[in-house]
Parts: structure tokens; C-alpha cells; sequence
């Protein structure tokens, strides 16, 4: 349940900031979200590469970093009803979230499924046998990963993802 919540709380992040356009990819692939100081004009952006674990709340989720900071993401409430989320176990799941994604009319449909790491290449397969890919600098063969995965609410095709994450379970 704990997990569910963590996920819930981080797929909540994803949603705001990909719906409301306040995150963006550097030249590296770094995924940056604008945060909003109420106390300054200037933008602040997190480096989402750099969060080495997080948990959530009810109304945020509390980043914690690869050099010991944290920082505490309010999630604003607004999104609700637009967003819906998939949890990934059967092939029965798959196909409701297959539907869903080719008929979002956008909406934002979230996908959380689990995989495991099977070589040093970084391949893997989720737990109905689909192929994953890895980045090998943060699982090792035999991981289980959790996969989260924001698709953009204003095409239906099937493999338009705006967000990915991954997260080690074991």
C-alpha cells in the first residue's frame, strides 16, 4: 500500500508538471521541473536525474538527492479528474490501458507497471513479458523495477510518452 501511495504521489508530480508545461529537457536529456518561490520572480528548476528516492503525501511529495538535500514538491489538487491510472498486473489491465490510450481525448493516463533487468545491455521485460529497456548506470541484472509512464493527453497514439521514471523495488 505504502508503495501505491509513493507512486500515486510521484505520478501526481508527473502529471502537473507535464500537463501544465513547467518542466523541460536539457541538451543532455536532463529532465528539469520549474518550481515557484512565492518570495521571488526568479525560476528555480530540479534536477529530477539527481533524486535518489522520494515518498509521498497527500498534497506533495518530498525529493531527497543524490548529495543529501531534500525539498518538499507541493502537488496542487486541481488535476483531479483529468488523470487516470493504470496499475499493470494482467493482460486484462493491459488491455483496459490500451483502450484508454487510444481513446484519452485529454485525458492523462498514467501506466505503472513492474519489470526486472535481465542482462548488462540494459534489457528486461515487464511482468506480462513485454520488452523494457534500462539504464544500466542505475539498475544491475536481476532488478526489479517499477516503471511509470505519463502519456501525452493530446494525441491517442499508443507510444506517445511525455515522462518516464524508473524506480528500484528490489
Amino acid at each position: 500500500m505504502k508503495k501505491k501511495l509513493f507512486a500515486t504521489a510521484l505520478l501526481l508530480l508527473t502529471t502537473c508538471t507535464s500537463f501544465t508545461g513547467c518542466h523541460y529537457h536539457t541538451r543532455d536529456n536532463t529532465t528539469m521541473i520549474q518550481t515557484k518561490n512565492r518570495e521571488s520572480t526568479t525560476n528555480n528548476y530540479i534536477d529530477m536525474n539527481r533524486v535518489t528516492e522520494y515518498s509521498g503525501t497527500d498534497t506533495g511529495l518530498q525529493l531527497y538527492f543524490e548529495d543529501g538535500t531534500g525539498y518538499y514538491l507541493e502537488v496542487p489538487q486541481r488535476q483531479e479528474g483529468i488523470t487516470k491510472v493504470y496499475y499493470i498486473y494482467t493482460p486484462e489491465d493491459f488491455e483496459h490501458l490500451s483502450h484508454a490510450l487510444e481513446n484519452r481525448n485529454g485525458k492523462i493516463i498514467i501506466e505503472v507497471s513492474n519489470g526486472t533487468v535481465l542482462d548488462s545491455e540494459g534489457n528486461g521485460i515487464d511482468i506480462l513479458g513485454n520488452y523494457r529497456h534500462y539504464d544500466m548506470e542505475k539498475f544491475s541484472v536481476g532488478d526489479k523495477v517499477q516503471s511509470v509512464f505519463v502519456y501525452n493527453p493530446k494525441t491517442n497514439f499508443i507510444d506517445d510518452i511525455l515522462y518516464r521514471t524508473d524506480t528500484l523495488i528490489e
